[in-house]
């Protein structure tokens, strides 16, 4: 075989792990709320320890916003406000898939 050439793999065994892995990760349509709103408090609380602590906080981006600048909370209010819009966008995800999820059970 040549040096280089990807090889695909298959066979029973690859394929039952990869279906047992899409399983795994399937999540109910409420559950799905729950971990926006988790997933934001927690870094909220994050961000709020990080305020108290030091006047200072670290993005998941990796960059320090100060308090101490005008850049640094610009930084912090952008950094939110897709918090926010990443929550808001997950959330509604999940409650038209719960929807959608009603209107099929409705069907007849």
């Amino acid at each position: 075989m040549a040096e280089g050439v990807a090889t695909a793999i298959s066979g029973r065994v690859f394929i039952d792990q990869v279906n047992n892995n899409k399983i795994n990760h399937v999540y109910d349509f409420a559950y799905g709320d729950y971990i926006a709103n988790q997933s934001f408090l927690d870094e909220l609380s994050r961000i709020q320890s990080g305020l108290l602590l030091n006047g200072e906080v670290e993005l998941s981006t990796g960059l320090v916003a100060t308090m101490d600048s005008a850049g640094g909370l610009l930084a912090l209010q952008l950094h939110m406000e897709s918090l926010n819009a990443a929550k808001d966008a997950m959330v509604g995800l999940a409650k038209l898939g719960l929807k959608n999820e009603i209107k099929l059970w409705t069907l007849q």
